[in-house]
C-alpha cells in the first residue's frame, strides 16, 4: 500500500531535542523542552496532563483558528498515568474525581480542542499498538479522501509509561507529538509505503 498526504503544515515536538526533519520541510516549527499552550485559557491549561500538553502544542501552530475542523488524534498508550491514578483511588475505596477520568478517555486531548476552538466537527482517537503512527496516518489519509476540499488536522503523541508498566516500555521512548494539516494545494507531501514482511517471534507481555 501506498499513500501519499499533502501537508498543508506540520509541527513536532520532542522533550529532548528537535527532531531531525527532511531539509524541504525547513519551514515546518520544532520545539523543544516544554510544551507551549499558552494560547489556551488557563482552567483549561491546568487541567491539562503531559500528553495533552505535547499533543495540543503541535495541534495549535498547526490549526490556532477556532471553526470547524475535522480531526484524528492518535496515541499508542494514551494517558496512562492518569488512568493509574483513578486505579489506585479505587482499590483504596477512594472516590474518583469526575474530572481525572474524563481526562483519562483516549479522546480527551481531541475533545479539549474542539471545546477550545468551538469545533463541532467530527474527530477520531484511535490506539494500535506499535504500529500507531502508521495507521493513524492512514486513517488521517482515509478521512481527507472522503472529503478533499476540507482540511484535516492528524495528531499523535506519546509519553513514556509509568514505572509501574516500564517493562513494557521501549527502549529510548520519551516524550513526543506530531502535528501535520492536511489539506489541496499543500506545499509538500508525506509518501507513506507499507510492505509485506515475514512471521515474527511474538513479544512476551511481561
Amino acid at each position: 500500500m501506498d499513500i501519499r498526504l499533502p501537508i498543508l503544515h506540520l509541527a513536532a515536538w520532542t522533550e529532548a531535542e528537535a527532531p531531525a526533519l527532511p531539509a524541504t520541510w525547513g519551514w515546518a516549527e520544532q520545539a523543544c523542552g516544554a510544551p507551549d499552550v499558552s494560547v489556551l485559557a488557563p482552567l483549561l491549561r491546568r487541567r491539562l496532563g503531559a500528553l495533552a500538553r505535547g499533543m495540543l502544542h503541535g495541534a495549535l501552530r498547526c490549526h490556532p483558528a477556532g471553526g470547524d475542523l475535522r480531526m484524528v488524534f492518535a496515541s499508542r498508550h494514551g494517558d496512562v498515568a492518569r488512568t493509574l491514578e483513578i486505579l489506585s483511588d479505587l482499590a483504596a475505596g477512594e472516590p474518583v474525581s469526575p474530572t481525572a477520568f474524563g481526562l483519562s478517555v483516549h479522546n480527551a486531548p481531541a475533545g479539549l480542542l474542539s471545546i477550545a476552538q468551538g469545533n463541532r466537527a467530527g474527530l477520531s482517537a484511535l490506539a494500535a499498538g506499535e504500529a500507531t503512527l502508521g495507521w493513524g496516518l492512514a486513517e488521517a489519509y482515509a478521512a481527507w479522501c472522503a472529503d478533499p476540499e476540507r482540511p484535516l488536522l492528524f495528531v499523535y503523541g506519546d509519553v513514556p509509561l509509568p514505572s509501574l508498566l516500564s517493562a513494557f516500555e521501549e527502549e529510548g521512548a520519551g516524550a513526543c507529538s506530531l502535528a501535520l494539516l492536511l489539506g489541496s494545494g499543500a506545499p509538500a507531501e508525506l509518501r507513506l509505503s507499507w510492505e509485506a514482511c515475514g512471521e515474527t517471534e511474538a513479544r512476551p507481555m511481561a
